[in-house]
């Protein structure tokens, strides 16, 4: 009996030996640090949402592929805000409890942007912010400043005045092509949005709008439309997905960039990368100044013209 059991435990002793070089063949899983996408998803506005999550995912997919950041995977945690303030504080605040979240992009549009800005800046997380109005401490403009994007508009244009940054009633629109019908009207990045053409009608032909970013085309790597679309089940990208991509990618070097000072992938090493970081994007160079403004931020302009988005002008 004792034999047996020798040979038994000299049996498991082999498998255990045998186990240690298959073991090592294993792939290792790193660690994962998150980023956050807010956007619309439901609701008017949710093709603004849909557009902007396909640049993301292709940024994260892109970058695990080449070997993640700094030795860690890159993890996207996107959550919808309807386009309604209320619910942006709501999915800002679900982001600030997760401690491996440690930079976000959203919301995409002006009244969900600001509403939720000041819960991001409690909580000391980094946010790439998407609008022109003005934001807290902690907070990093990806986006035109309203000056930026007024110097976009040719003085003689007619510029759709402040609250102009909704689809939600086009009546200056209309009067103003009633009363003007030769002027040059000039409305906000959301006009660019494909449902514009239904709301406004007639009224669409001819209209510029400002965009944050160029169209795939114009960007400096025309070849992002085609990996884009063949994640993407038939969205389009347009100016939103280009910044979107550019906005991952920000976040990505400022979080290796955090890790190569010694801050590890943390929000306040995060923060602090951001001050510091030149980021060659998609829309041009990315830096931000003193007051957390995209430095050099431009306008893009484009013009509906029988049913499509021409340009830049």
């Amino acid at each position: 009996m004792r034999a047996v059991r020798r040979r038994q435990v000299a049996g498991w002793l082999a498998l255990i030996v045998l186990a240690w070089p298959l073991a090592a063949c294993l792939p290792v899983a790193r660690p994962i640090v998150k980023i956050g996408l807010v956007a619309p998803f439901e609701g008017r506005y949710r093709d603004v949402g849909y557009e902007v999550i396909y640049a993301a995912r292709l940024a994260v997919r892109e970058i695990n592929t080449a070997g993640g950041v700094g030795g860690y995977s890159l993890d996207l945690l996107a959550l919808d805000d309807g386009g309604d303030p209320q619910q942006a504080i709501q999915q800002a605040r679900k982001l600030a409890v997760d401690p491996d979240v440690v930079g976000v992009l959203a919301h995409w549009l002006d009244a969900t942007t600001l509403e939720a800005a000041a819960a991001y800046a409690e909580a000391g997380l980094p946010l790439l912010a998407t609008t022109t109005g003005p934001l807290p401490d902690g907070a990093w403009r990806l986006w035109l400043t309203a000056e930026a994007e007024r110097a976009s508009v040719p003085l003689e244009a007619r510029q759709c005045p402040p609250p102009c940054a909704a689809l939600d009633d086009l009546t200056w629109l209309r009067d103003t092509r009633a009363e003007y019908p030769e002027s040059a009207i000039y409305g906000p990045a959301l006009w660019g949005q494909p449902q514009f053409l239904a709301l406004a009608g007639p009224a669409a032909e001819g209209v510029y709008f400002v965009a944050p970013a160029p169209y795939p085309a114009a960007s400096r790597d025309p070849g992002f439309a085609e990996r884009y679309s063949a994640i993407s089940t038939g969205v389009m990208p347009r100016a939103n997905a280009v910044l979107a991509y550019d906005g991952a990618r920000l976040l990505a070097a400022a979080i290796e960039h955090s890790l190569a000072a010694g801050d590890g992938a943390t929000r306040a090493g995060v923060s602090g990368a951001l001050e510091e970081i030149d980021y060659a994007g998609l829309s041009g160079d990315i830096h931000f100044d003193g007051g957390g403004n995209w430095a050099g931020a431009r306008g893009w302009v484009y013009q509906w013209l029988g049913g499509s988005a021409g340009g830049p002008k």
